[in-house]
């Protein structure tokens, strides 16, 4: 519990700088950060851009940064409100980082926030008082409240008679009950309550400091709501500020004012080089007596690389776009102002990087074939990579390429037999691809029988039969009483001659195929000499290594890439993760977003506006704050979102 001693400590402090002398216990600074859905606009008014940025992207840097500076004077704790970022959420913030935090834990409560909603400081600052109040430490405790506007949300007041924050919503006689603009007691100013908890939290010696960031919200009228909250807190005046350098100064000043110790950060020498890219050294400070990082900005050119400056070189040309191991990479600005690669996306299933683009890696329709000048090419597919590419495969000798398959042409006759046509003899010769055919050798000037000029070439007995390529020839007699061979009767599809009789082949498989053996073998469906097909083995799967056979394809143990089911944003589009034809996961892109809305969270959604209280046209949508912004979201997907 928060003692007496320590409010009689705090009591004596006064509101001017204090020498911080070295000590065991660091006061406590509790950030207090209105988060409400007009933070996403710029402090100059209207919407924030690219060179005006938003009110809470300009905290989220100056916050942390503040911290860091200080990180070796306070113990911090981070408190966001509204508790939801939604459009109309007037629900009392929430301590998203518990004391005793650092720096670097403030830094990633602000990168896990984003604008959207009202603005509840009253009961905020009273859930901080109640939370300070279970620490228990004797050392000075201080909140810090930052916020861009009028407190709200306050359900008990009349929206009948009340003042309102939003500007054009009058409540006069004609909107007797409510909000002329529907709002109701949400958009009721509550000062008094807020007044209210800044003095509850002064009774317990906790002092308040207050900045109004935003140069139209916190002037005139609405600086006197604000010095009141910060008088009731004890630190007379709020501080205002209307863009990055004037919070940065009212930060500082602050965190001044209310140190009062210091412990060492570091061992003093010491180098190392901070998230930001800056070379940071550990000094002591000869007035507090303390070490702290003290962070210096390396030269033009050069890097901080294991806590020092390093020259670095440009890799590239800035903008230049490339392909490397199946990435998109860009060229950019490094930390140390030379140009460097990054990788801009990794190509999914399906797809290869070709020049400086991911695109569809199907070089042809699986299945597909083609002759060519030294065989057949065969379209196939990798289960591995989802690509398909044509694949060279030379068809067996006595074999040549038709209409895209090897086709068996070694029916014509048998290399080296002869024959006669009238008088002439001829020869059957192969040619390189082991395809015969019957050429011209020479005139006989007599008679010519079974190959032969003047004599029987020939010697079978009438009526055997033997194998001619695929054919089956016939023993008989010519013109000059001399046994000769027939004509060869050509086998059936399906058949080849074997001793002179046509038997059927052992196999019938569609030439090209590949299956999977039992042993983990692939097997391809190969045209054999005979001109018959069968299953010869192409490959053996390591089994022993995990690898196993499926649709021909040896394929390693699982790796997969993701949890089936998850979504996630590229730079350019959605992506899915889902169960591959390997049965591994693999992440698989969908269409691109349409012009005008964004991805947050693998899917994507419509922006919306900078107002606290705002509406979405898309029926069942709320506007919803998000670190990257805010935008109309489905509000039963919201506890999908990381807000």
């Amino acid at each position: 519990m928060v003692t007496l001693i320590r409010s009689l400590v705090v009591s004596c402090l006064v509101a001017s700088a204090a020498l911080a002398q070295p000590c065991t216990e660091l006061p406590i600074l509790f950030i207090v950060q209105d988060k409400s859905g007009s933070m996403a606009g710029a402090p100059s008014g209207g919407a924030a851009t690219a060179s005006n940025p938003s009110k809470w992207s300009i905290a989220s840097q100056v916050v942390p940064q503040m911290a860091a500076q200080f990180a070796n004077r306070f113990r911090y704790g981070v408190m966001m409100y509204p508790g939801a970022s939604t459009s109309f959420a007037c629900t009392t913030g929430s301590v998203v980082q518990s004391v005793p935090g650092t720096a670097a834990q403030v830094t990633a409560a602000f990168s896990a926030s984003g604008p959207g909603g009202g603005t509840p400081s009253a009961a905020s600052l009273s859930a901080a008082r109640s939370y300070l109040q279970t620490l228990s430490t004797t050392a000075p405790i201080h909140v810090l409240l930052i916020t861009d506007g009028m407190p709200n949300c306050n359900l008990a007041l009349d929206p009948a008679t009340c003042a309102t924050t939003t500007a054009g919503c009058l409540n006069t006689s004609t909107c007797a009950g409510s909000s002329c603009c529907g709002l109701g007691a949400k958009d009721c100013l509550d000062d008094q309550g807020t007044v209210a908890a800044a003095t509850a939290l002064r009774a317990l010696g906790i002092k308040t400091w207050v900045v109004g960031f935003d140069q139209a919200l916190t002037g005139g009228n609405n600086k006197a709501v604000l010095d009141a909250v910060a008088a009731a807190g004890g630190t007379g005046s709020a501080y205002v500020a209307s863009n990055q350098a004037a919070l940065t100064t009212a930060l500082n000043q602050i965190a001044q004012n209310t140190s009062t110790c210091c412990q060492n950060a570091c061992t003093q020498g010491a180098n190392r080089c901070a998230a930001n890219g800056q070379r940071e050294e550990c000094r002591l400070d000869a007035t507090t007596q303390c070490t702290n990082w003290v962070g210096t900005t390396c030269p033009p050119m050069s890097a901080c690389t294991n806590g020092a400056c390093v020259s670095c070189t440009n890799q590239c040309t800035l903008g230049a776009s490339q392909c490397t191991s199946n990435t998109e990479r860009t060229c950019v600005t490094g930390a140390g102002g030379c140009t460097e690669w990054r990788t801009v996306k990794t190509c999914g299933y399906g797809e290869v990087c070709n020049g400086a683009t991911c695109g569809t890696c199907q070089a042809c329709s699986m299945g597909a074939s083609r002759c060519t000048a030294s065989g057949v090419e065969e379209c196939q597919w990798s289960i591995l990579s989802g690509c398909t590419q044509w694949v060279q495969r030379a068809c067996p000798s006595g074999s040549v390429c038709t209409n895209g398959s090897c086709a068996s042409c070694n029916s014509t006759c048998t290399a080296g037999a002869t024959r006669c046509t009238g008088r002439n003899v001829e020869t059957c010769v192969a040619d390189a691809s082991g395809c015969t055919s019957w050429q011209f050798s020479q005139t006989c000037s007599t008679f010519c029988s079974g190959g032969a000029c003047g004599t029987c070439g020939t010697s079978c007995t009438t009526g055997a039969m033997r194998c001619n390529g695929n054919g089956i020839e016939t023993c008989g007699t010519d013109v000059n009483s001399c046994p000769v061979w027939g004509p060869a009767q050509s086998c059936p599809p399906n058949n080849h001659c074997a001793n002179g009789n046509c038997v059927a082949c052992a196999t019938t498989c569609t030439q090209g195929a590949i299956r999977c053996t039992a042993g983990g073998a692939v097997e391809t469906c190969q045209l054999q000499a005979t001109g018959c097909r069968a299953w010869v083995t192409s490959s053996q799967c390591d089994v022993g290594a995990g690898e196993r056979c499926d649709m021909g394809y040896c394929i390693p143990p699982c790796q997969n890439a993701c949890t089936s089911g998850a979504r996630q944003c590229t730079d350019k589009n959605v992506r899915r993760c889902e169960v591959g034809p390997t049965g591994c996961t693999i992440w698989r892109d969908e269409p691109n977003c349409r012009s005008g809305t964004r991805c947050i969270a693998g899917d994507c959604f419509e922006p919306c506006g900078t107002d606290e209280l705002e509406t979405c046209a898309p029926a069942g949508t709320i506007c919803t704050g998000l670190p990257e912004g805010k935008f109309c979201l489905p509000g039963a997907g919201l506890s999908l979102i990381h807000i």
